[in-house]
């Protein structure tokens, strides 16, 4: 049997999540094979905007639309990775699916910052990532649920909304969800 991999889609925190980190989140994985996973937080936030960050490199970013930097995951918070639209043409871009890529590159940075060449973008700082088989049993436990990545739960409805969205993708309405199980 052939396992499956997860890469481009959506993991959804139940509502009862104990872990506050991961309370209330949803994680697009941006990598998922033999050796383990990494994902993105697409709903967390920060109260940096995206032209505070460019400016802070040194970047020139006055045309830049208001967007704030997502709070990627635990991992590495100041690192910095850019999800975008598109062909993997940036330095270090990845295709994780048709039309989404990740990059580590600056590059990328100062196109977002003059609005040239990069349709829908998000950039967030940190990542998620689990251990060989560490998703799977996770999974098994019942710790998230999945749905199928979208371009609106990666880019384009607010933040706050994007959880939320992810239940209803799945036709689950996460007020109704048991908090215990084995209570009758």
């Amino acid at each position: 049997m052939t396992k499956k991999y997860l890469t481009h889609r959506c993991l959804i925190s139940p509502p009862e999540t104990t872990d506050l980190f991961f309370n209330n989140t949803l994680i697009y994985i941006v990598r998922h094979d033999d050796e383990g996973a990494q994902g993105i937080i697409l709903n967390r936030p920060t109260n940096i905007e995206v032209k505070e960050l460019l400016n802070d490199l040194e970047i020139d970013a006055d045309h830049v639309h208001p967007h704030a930097v997502l709070q990627g995951g635990p991992l590495r918070p100041e690192a910095g990775f850019v999800l975008h639209t598109g062909q993997p043409t940036w330095h270090s871009s990845i295709a994780i699916s048709e039309n989404v890529c990740i990059t580590t590159s600056k590059d990328i940075l100062d196109a977002i910052a003059h609005n040239e060449g990069v349709g829908r973008y998000q950039i967030a700082l940190g990542y998620a990532s689990w251990e060989k088989n560490q998703l799977e049993e996770e999974m098994a436990n019942g710790d998230w649920l999945l749905c199928d990545a979208d371009m609106d739960l990666i880019f384009n409805l607010p933040y706050h909304d994007r959880w939320d969205a992810a239940y209803k993708k799945i036709g689950v309405d996460p007020s109704r969800l048991a908090t215990e199980i084995g209570h009758a």
